[in-house]
């Protein structure tokens, strides 16, 4: 049944639908959902933005946890001779749940659920379920794994999604949790970096792990630290919203470029280091820099208290 299912997507390809299945593929991949996230955070709602990063870690990593158990193998490398992929490059990991479905389902189901706007919703939901589609179009998935991953990603979104939203009001709650949380990520993506560098464990199974655990380490802890000090509040004018974005997406991008540059024999090295510091630079950096520059301003718990009396 999963075959039939799959040379039916490789019958009607043509330019069109491959255009759009590209397209949409794309929404599901970590450099555009990083984009959104961060745009989320820094400049219109830190709470949506911290319960969006944790139901999507989570999906994630039980996604990641189930590839590196099951290990199931991908369309194209179980009959090469009938299914034609496309976007190999993304086909990082191994096949089973779907990353892409997984990821996209959680982040822009949380979205939908996040904000009450009626095209908001509307995209996100198409992105719900087009991505999940395009790759079973793409020949990099089967459907079992794109089902799956949909599961996770809805599931975590609806049961999880709230616990977070109440989470973010208690900061001391926050902090005893994600300090170390993140820290214990944070050596488990290291120890990952060192073994896949040493070539002690499978590539296949354990480099998407790594990065993701290495991103999510740094961006806790800078998260449970800067909402416990300053805790800053996105700035309401839209110059500054536009100005706070850029401003925090110029470093990020120059070390998501440093990919590019960096010797392969220092590969996974590196790759735990860049990580770590988009998720430093997203959570804790970026902020402290636009409170200096005055883009955005820290939050007066000692005002708060005072209206909440009043």
């Amino acid at each position: 049944m999963q075959l039939e299912i799959m040379l039916f997507f490789q019958r009607i390809q043509n330019p069109v639908l491959s255009f759009l299945a590209n397209l949409f593929s794309a929404f599901g991949e970590e450099s555009v959902m990083i984009l959104i996230l961060v745009a989320i955070y820094w400049c219109f709602d830190k709470k949506k933005g911290f319960a969006v990063f944790s139901s999507l870690f989570i999906s994630m990593l039980t996604m990641q946890v189930l590839k590196a158990i099951i290990k199931a193998p991908r369309p194209f490398q179980v009959h090469p001779d009938l299914i034609d992929a496309d976007r190999i490059e993304t086909a990082t990991g191994y096949s089973f749940p779907s990353g892409h479905s997984t990821g996209s389902s959680a982040f822009y189901f949380s979205i939908a659920l996040l904000y009450n706007n009626l095209w908001t919703r509307l995209g996100c939901i198409l992105l719900v379920i087009a991505v999940p589609l395009s790759r079973l179009y793409l020949g990099v998935h089967w459907p079992a794994d794109v089902l799956c991953g949909v599961i996770i990603g809805l599931g975590v979104s609806t049961f999880l999604l709230p616990v977070f939203i109440r989470l973010f009001d208690d900061k001391k709650r926050i902090r005893k949790i994600y300090l170390p949380l993140g820290s214990a990520m944070a050596l488990i993506s290291a120890s990952l970096a060192i073994a896949l560098h040493l070539d002690k464990v499978d590539m296949t199974a354990f480099s998407d792990l790594m990065k993701l655990t290495s991103v999510f380490s740094t961006a806790s802890i800078g998260a449970a630290l800067e909402l416990s000090s300053s805790d800053y509040v996105p700035a309401k004018e839209k110059k500054k919203k536009v100005l706070s974005f850029v401003i925090g997406i110029i470093p990020i991008a120059l070390v998501q470029a440093t990919k590019a540059i960096m010797p392969e024999g220092i590969y996974y090295i590196w790759a735990f280091v860049r990580y770590a510091l988009i998720g430093l630079f997203a959570t804790y950096i970026v902020p402290k820099i636009l409170i200096k520059l005055d883009i955005v301003k820290k939050r007066s718990y000692y005002i708060d208290m005072f209206r909440d009396v009043i």
